[in-house]
């Protein structure tokens, strides 16, 4: 086998080993797996958002409580005021300030209300999605090991498709391999495809494109060329 035969003899190896990588990527249970994992993703942000929004509810009650009790000690410092005004008028000139500061009570009163309620809206959110997070989890698990099963019937055959390779890497031409590895690298697939020949007696390549007249006579003199449009190594026999 020569040199040229070893490179192609590698691509089919790599060909057969990408077909089954496909056909497993494109199993129904790897899709119902990403399915489960987006749903859970999306269930568990909803949750951690829910949860902190309460957080924050809760230290605004203590905000609200910190300010009730700071209203509640200036009624009494009033009251008291009141209590030992001297006079009519300097208890009148204390009424309006103490009817203002029993105002705000119900104003406090109303807003830790409110935020209870948020809180209690947002942590029944968050069993909800914690619930969903349990249910898609479980399916989850259900599907990955069934996908696991059959990424284990797949592994006897890519492993021996692995081994091949990676022993005809030992003997392939250097510099065949490092423009294998580059091209493939680039995304490029196959890498070495066989020149097609139109009935004008033109070549072309695999993309369809015709060949330039530089890379014609490149191929009738090495056998191989690189296709300008689409970079793959265009060879004849």
């Amino acid at each position: 086998m020569t040199n040229f035969e070893q490179i192609i003899e590698y691509q089919k190896l790599d060909t057969e080993l990408r077909r089954l990588n496909n056909e497993l990527n494109k199993h129904p249970d790897k899709k119902k797996m990403d399915i489960a994992r987006n749903d859970f993703n999306a269930a568990k942000e909803i949750f951690d958002k829910s949860l902190s929004e309460s957080e924050v509810h809760a230290k605004e009650i203590e905000q609200v409580y910190s300010e009730f009790e700071a209203n509640e000690k200036e009624i009494a410092e009033l009251e008291k005021a009141f209590n030992a005004a001297a006079t009519d008028e300097e208890k009148a000139a204390l009424l309006p300030k103490m009817e203002q500061a029993k105002s705000r009570l119900d104003s406090y009163k109303n807003k830790v209300n409110n935020k209870i309620e948020a809180i209690k809206r947002l942590l029944g959110t968050c069993a909800q999605e914690q619930n969903k997070k349990k249910t898609v989890k479980a399916e989850y698990d259900k599907i990955n090991a069934r996908l696991k099963t059959v990424k284990d019937s797949f592994m006897p055959k890519r492993n021996e498709l692995k081994d091949k390779m990676t022993e005809l890497e030992k003997t392939l031409d250097k510099n065949l391999l490092e423009i294998y590895s580059k091209a493939r690298k680039d995304g490029i697939f196959p890498v070495f495809v066989k020149a097609t020949v139109t009935d004008g007696g033109d070549y072309g390549c695999l993309c369809g494109m015709q060949l330039s007249q530089t890379n014609k006579t490149k191929l009738k003199n090495e056998k191989m060329c690189q296709c300008d449009a689409c970079r793959r190594i265009v060879y004849t026999d």
